[in-house]
């Protein structure tokens, strides 16, 4: 990557704290989904504005699952929201959110906007994964 470059590295799911992705989870459990991006040195110096965004699509059910942002998700390159080349954003699902979901398939859709107008955009998509029955 150069230094005037910016882009989602990866979106994965996975149990909460653990440091390994997974596919699979009881609907009893949760889910904690990461986001992960780099920047590069000239934009980060800069202090170009961002803003990252997930949609959490269960596809069997055709609709939306209900997630937690565990903290900022916009701001500028170098502020504490990303504060070095590389950066990380978790998301929380709640078990209440899926109950009701086992065995349904389900899919991260993630994007990265960068700056104030005529943005500079990148797109990332999970590995599908199974709310088991």
């Amino acid at each position: 990557m150069g230094p005037n470059d910016v882009e989602l590295v990866r979106v994965f799911t996975r149990r909460p704290k653990s440091p390994i992705a997974d596919v699979t989870f009881e609907t009893s459990g949760e889910i904690e989904i990461v986001l992960e991006g780099e920047c590069g040195s000239t934009l980060l110096g800069l202090g170009s504005k961002y803003q990252v965004e997930i949609l959490v699509r269960d596809i069997t059910a055709n609709d939306n699952i209900p997630f937690k942002v565990a903290g900022p998700t916009k701001g500028s390159f170098a502020d504490p929201t990303w504060p070095q080349e590389d950066q990380a954003f978790v998301y929380h699902v709640e078990s209440a959110a899926l109950a009701g979901r086992g065995g349904h398939l389900c899919q991260v859709y993630a994007y990265l906007l960068v700056g104030v107008r005529n943005f500079d955009a990148d797109f990332k998509t999970s590995e599908l994964f199974l709310i088991e029955p």
